[in-house]
């Protein structure tokens, strides 16, 4: 399972530079800089997000020694998932795409690196030092660093800083930033490398250290930089795209198998999407996508993970697209595939689910067009798939007899993507 992780999450980044770099040899032709003119930068107040971010490393560590453990974890010497080690990186490098992009951001391409490398120090020697300097052991008793979580604060950092660059466009940036932030300091907790306090104190430091590189940056730069300019974009056009799409799945209710219930966690996704236009309005896209569902056992309340269960998808979907303006557009869709379940691979085989299921989901969104070229979509959507479960009676999952289900599963979608239109 990690293994199929990796060499995705590969492919994905391979995939989205080479986009990245083409479109920053057209954008470069495209922008006109006024090297004689300079535009006011836009002020922030760092300080109450300064204060947000140590209130909250500070209630973390409070609470470090009393907070309730939520469910009972396992040892395990199965391989852990790594597409969090991927996707923590993903806002911190939205900003420097959207740029390439020819985004009008808040900062400079001067201004943002010396933010982004006094908010990186600064995080990095927060995190390194209070791992060094207190022995907490993880969930999953692979090491003695729990606190703070280092993945959530990469993630809060760079969501911090995405929203203070593309706030101003849309606020779905900031909303898509967080959301996928905590869909990562979610996933530390499912997958047993952290507490729930680990990771508040790992988002209370990200916000802090992004912060203090605005801080710091503003100190040295003032209040000006040098304005660029972009073309006007065209109204019509550029329906087809290639885009990296990343977003949270939320299921909707317990699976019961005789006593005990499944509970399935929110869930991470990440997908590929090719769409061709054929018409004025309509168009077909194909998804290759990986999902990750944390599962839980509850008998009596008594609750333990189980394991992430790793989804591979493939759909077809044809959309609708309405133009507002020259940068707006109204999307909808409705796509029907094949989900198939890679297997748990726990060490009793108490708790099995079905290798593959049809799919069926629709969604609305709506797509900002930040250059000729370059858009990104927001959407949200419901989707619909067969599930089946078996469970065998364990002691370390605290099942008490064997039993099965199987049904008709729902899930609410939230997804943001970066789109590369042609």
């Amino acid at each position: 399972m990690s293994a199929t992780y990796s060499y995705t999450c590969r492919f994905i980044t391979v995939l989205l530079l080479t986009i990245i770099s083409i479109r920053g040899s057209v954008t470069h032709a495209d922008t006109i800089i006024e090297a004689d003119t300079l535009r006011p930068i836009k002020s922030l107040h760092p300080w109450p997000g300064i204060v947000a971010g140590a209130g909250m490393l500070g209630v973390a560590g409070t609470a470090r020694q009393i907070y309730p453990h939520a469910f009972k974890v396992r040892s395990s010497d199965k391989g852990a998932d790594h597409l969090a080690d991927y996707l923590q990186y993903v806002p911190t490098l939205t900003p420097w795409v959207f740029k390439a992009a020819g985004a009008h951001t808040r900062s400079d391409w001067k201004r943002l690196a010396v933010t982004q490398a006094v908010a990186t120090a600064f995080m990095a020697g927060s995190v390194k030092g209070l791992k060094s300097a207190i022995v907490d052991i993880r969930p999953d008793v692979s090491g003695p660093d729990a606190f703070p979580s280092g993945h959530t604060a990469w993630a809060f950092m760079g969501a911090t800083m995405a929203a203070y660059e593309l706030g101003d466009l849309s606020p779905w940036y900031t909303v898509g930033a967080y959301t996928l932030a905590t869909g990562i300091a979610l996933e530390r907790i499912f997958d047993r490398h952290h507490y729930p306090v680990d990771v508040i104190a790992g988002a209370g430091i990200g916000i802090l250290s992004a912060n203090v590189g605005y801080l710091i940056s503003d100190l040295i730069f003032g209040n000006s930089q040098a304005c660029i300019t972009g073309r006007d974009l065209c109204k019509e056009s550029y329906f087809s795209f290639m885009s990296l799409q990343t977003g949270l799945s939320l299921p909707l209710g317990p699976i019961h198998a005789g006593q005990t219930s499944i509970e399935r966690l929110p869930s991470l996704s990440v997908s590929l999407r090719s769409g061709h236009r054929f018409s004025d309005h309509w168009g077909v896209a194909l998804e290759v996508g990986l999902l990750s569902t944390p599962l839980v056992t509850n008998v009596h309340h008594d609750r333990t993970f189980v394991k992430s269960l790793t989804s591979v998808s493939a759909m077809v979907a044809p959309y609708y697209i309405h133009t507002l303006s020259s940068r707006f557009r109204l999307t909808a869709e409705a796509a029907a595939g094949y989900r198939h379940n890679l297997p748990l691979n726990l060490d009793d085989s108490s708790v099995s689910t079905g290798t593959s299921s049809p799919v069926g989901r629709i969604g609305v969104g709506c797509v900002l067009r930040l250059s000729p070229h370059f858009s990104t979509h927001a959407s949200v959507g419901y989707e619909m798939s067969r599930y089946r479960f078996t469970v065998k009676p364990s002691t370390a999952y605290h099942i008490p007899e064997g039993a099965s289900a199987h049904g008709v599963s729902s899930a609410l979608l939230v997804n943001i993507s970066s789109r590369y239109e042609f």
